[in-house]
């Protein structure tokens, strides 16, 4: 029992110190207890600035899932008269919310993503304006895309298809090629149809002929609209992957065929209605590449051909990487330097000291030989 005695003493915590009688300060009694707020000025700061943060993390959500439900509720009915099945919207975080859609003709499914400013973050928000001040390209605004995919692998009809194809807003065009390694497929060019504020990318001139100039696509009445224009940060048409593979070229299977629009989020009604106009489009653009023979047969083959070269570069930057990355294989001789040291490392100390005396009067006699042939 002593011993228990003992250890209790050892662990137990050393008395509290008598509280000081020179405390003039708040105080707050309660038979033998008592509390002095000031002694805890630093707890109480602390437990203030976590308060003040959960305050406005919550807040901060309670507001954002309030205006992405505004936001997004013009097009939710719009989209409606367009897919059978619209599922709720779901928040991935507190700025990031999602809308799937699925079930209309020509298309597998569309993922609306709508990105809005992180006021539930104070330290994400003055990361956002900090950056927004010092570097002229950033572009963290609050924005909605609406991500069709038509085909992956092989479900859905794709189409033949017209390789890669965009109008890209020019104060957004580093940042959106920076993002996309798809748009390394086409070539920058003007177009006379397109507004000053915007840069056209495409992999032959007949491909922006036939979006440009089929009736009922409306990719220039829209565009030519400056309201309209100013809401666009891009429309894209892609069979490729925005990252670039780094195992070398992607599996069929997982291949897959997009429309995406990417908008600037709308403040104003008449902005909201270009919105609609622009999924009218887009979704015009969907029915278009269902057709068949859209491209002359060498058209076609110069995309398949552009697409068969980088995929051969691409197996042979990954079987590069993984030469270097092998270690050089061991010559002949040091895999019996290795064998001979794990056999005298089972063998006892008197065992190798034996080894040891051969080898060294093998040496010897080795050495005493070639001094002899020497003379």
């Amino acid at each position: 029992m002593s011993g228990l005695l003992k250890l209790i003493s050892v662990i137990a915590p050393p008395p509290a110190a008598p509280m000081s009688r020179e405390y003039d300060g708040l105080e707050y009694r309660w038979k033998i207890f008592a509390f002095r707020p000031a002694v805890f000025q630093f707890e109480a700061a602390v437990l203030g600035i976590v308060g003040i943060y959960l305050l406005t993390y919550f807040m901060g959500k309670y507001i954002n899932n309030g205006r992405a439900k505004s936001l997004i509720a013009p097009y939710q009915s719009f989209l409606s008269n367009q897919f059978t099945t619209i599922r709720p919207l779901l928040s991935s975080s507190p700025s990031l919310h999602l809308l799937y859609a699925t079930g209309r003709r020509n298309l597998l499914s569309l993922h609306t993503t709508l990105s809005l400013l992180p006021i539930h973050d104070v330290a994400g928000l003055a990361i956002h304006f900090v950056k927004s001040i010092i570097e002229p390209t950033y572009n963290g605004g609050e924005n909605l895309i609406f991500d069709y995919t038509l085909g992956r692998g092989e479900l859905g009809l794709q189409g033949e298809g017209l390789g890669v194809w965009a109008v890209v807003d020019k104060s957004a065009l580093r940042e959106t090629r920076e993002k996309r390694w798809d748009l390394t497929f086409p070539r920058l060019t003007d177009s006379s149809s397109l507004p000053i504020t915007h840069a056209l990318f495409t992999e032959h001139v007949e491909i922006t002929d036939l979006l440009l100039k089929t009736p009922n696509i409306g990719i220039s009445e829209v565009i030519n609209d400056q309201e309209a224009a100013s809401l666009l940060k891009y429309l894209l048409i892609s069979d490729v992957t925005d990252v670039r593979p780094s195992k070398g070229p992607m599996s069929p299977k997982y291949k897959s065929r997009h429309v995406i629009l990417s908008l600037y989020k709308p403040s104003t009604p008449s902005q909201v209605e270009a919105v609609k106009a622009w999924v009218q489009v887009s979704l015009n653009i969907v029915d278009l590449l269902s057709k068949q023979n859209l491209l002359k047969p060498e058209i076609s083959r110069k995309l398949i051909k552009t697409r068969s070269t980088v995929d051969e570069e691409l197996s042979k930057d990954f079987k590069k990487e993984q030469d270097e990355d092998k270690e050089p294989e061991e010559t002949a001789e040091e895999k019996r330097a290795a064998r001979k040291k794990a056999e005298r490392e089972k063998m006892s100390e008197k065992e190798r000291k034996k080894l040891e005396d051969l080898d060294k009067k093998r040496e010897m006699r080795k050495l005493q030989k070639k001094q002899a042939s020497g003379r």
